[in-house]
């Protein structure tokens, strides 16, 4: 079945926040868990992808679609965006905030940030992943931004292997304590490739 591509509408927004927590290696139950007695963590996030003005609105969620299925997503914006909301310095405890510092606030200068990037399992390994990652480079390009960063956690071998194969080299790493809800070990990487000057021009 060949597969098309779409931008996120506030529709989409509860399926995006249940891939986006799914996504993040405990990151979203982490910063999340308890932040509002009335409001559960994918409650909180689907709100902010309803809503604009932040990294994760739906203005940056590229869907991937084999006919009504939801085969992918990539939730992209230039590196200037990439921190925290104003809202979850409100609800978060800054101990959880300073915990995830590099992983929250940094991505590499002058580059388009993967916030996440996420495959059905039906359509793992067919070449799906590689395609929104040149999705990635192309928006990257229009958005005149010479490369392309995200995080990774460094326990991910198969991510980290993705993404060396497709050109990614570590730029830092961030020392992140093991605990419950954040069950990994070695801390976390930020990616980064260039953009080819063929994409630029």
């Amino acid at each position: 079945m060949s597969l098309s591509l779409r931008q996120a509408d506030p529709e989409d927004a509860e399926q995006i926040a249940r891939i986006v927590r799914e996504v993040s290696g405990g990151v979203a139950d982490y910063l999340l868990r308890g932040a509002s007695l009335l409001v559960s963590p994918e409650r909180l996030l689907s709100s902010l992808i309803m809503e604009t003005g932040n990294p994760f609105s739906h203005e940056h969620v590229l869907l991937l679609e084999g006919g009504s299925t939801l085969a992918g997503l990539l939730l992209a914006y230039p590196w200037d965006l990439h921190g925290v909301p104003d809202i979850l310095h409100k609800l978060v405890p800054r101990k959880r905030l300073q915990t995830l510092e590099g992983l929250l606030q940094m991505a590499d200068a002058n580059s388009l940030y993967i916030n996440t990037i996420w495959v059905a399992e039906p359509w793992r390994g067919t070449g799906a992943a590689a395609e929104l990652l040149e999705c990635s480079l192309l928006l990257a390009a229009e958005h005149g931004l010479s490369k392309v960063s995200l995080h990774v956690w460094a326990d991910n071998t198969r991510a980290v292997r993705f993404y060396r194969r497709h050109g990614f080299e570590v730029v830092k790493h961030f020392n992140v304590p093991r605990q419950r809800l954040l069950p990994h070990d070695g801390g976390n990487y930020l990616m980064s490739r260039t953009v080819d000057a063929d994409r630029s021009a």
